[in-house]
């Protein structure tokens, strides 16, 4: 009898089950990561919003901030200008080509950015440069700046779901139980809250 050889399988078998599981723990736990957002913000300005997914956006005042923070699972700074009620209505009547209720003008790595809605469906009816990424479209977010510091936390149901079907997930191959396609950690690196929308032709939508 082949001890030895045994053994050796034996072994590897433990070392394989043991990444495997150690793989599929790492990923539940970013995906719990990625449900919950919190950062802190300093700036000038006063303003605060409560966000209803991608179905409403409510608000009030004006502020230029720059953020950092844990954005839906990733350690991340911006800077943004959020204009709402009354200020976005001035705005408006000053520049009737980027009327909005809601508007936030965005600094992201791949360029500017503007988001612009009327806030009802500002994730179908918005006339601005950028998007967010499908899986957050049912976010609750709320934030403040309050003249020189603020706050912004969130909470994505979407993720949420993700994470309750990756729990189910015992095969790289279901890729149909990983909804936010970001278990793999080259799709993760990529992904972002907001992205710029393009045509077909690549180029980016003018305001």
């Amino acid at each position: 009898m082949d001890r030895p050889g045994h053994l050796r399988r034996l072994i590897a078998a433990a070392l394989a089950l043991s990444a495997a599981g150690c793989s599929y723990g790492e990923a539940r736990l970013r995906d719990f990561g990625d449900i919950f957002r919190l950062e802190g913000q300093a700036g000038y300005g006063l303003q605060a919003h409560a966000n209803a997914g991608e179905l409403f956006h409510g608000g009030a005042g004006s502020s230029r901030q720059w953020s950092a923070g844990v954005r839906y699972g990733r350690a991340e700074s911006s800077s943004a200008t959020e204009h709402h009620l009354p200020w976005s209505l001035v705005a408006s009547i000053a520049r009737p080509a980027r009327e909005h209720a809601h508007g936030m003008d965005l600094a992201l790595e791949d360029g500017p950015g503007s988001h612009r809605c009327y806030l009802i469906f500002p994730g179908a009816i918005n006339p601005g440069t950028v998007k967010k990424d499908s899986i957050h479209y049912f976010d609750l977010e709320a934030g403040f700046l309050a003249l020189v510091v603020g706050l912004e936390a969130g909470f994505s149901a979407g993720e949420l779901l993700d994470w309750f079907l990756g729990l189910f997930r015992f095969s790289e191959s279901w890729t149909f139980l990983d909804p936010a396609d970001d278990d793999d950690l080259e799709l993760r690196d990529v992904k972002r809250l907001w992205i710029l929308r393009r045509t077909r032709e690549g180029i980016v939508l003018p305001e």
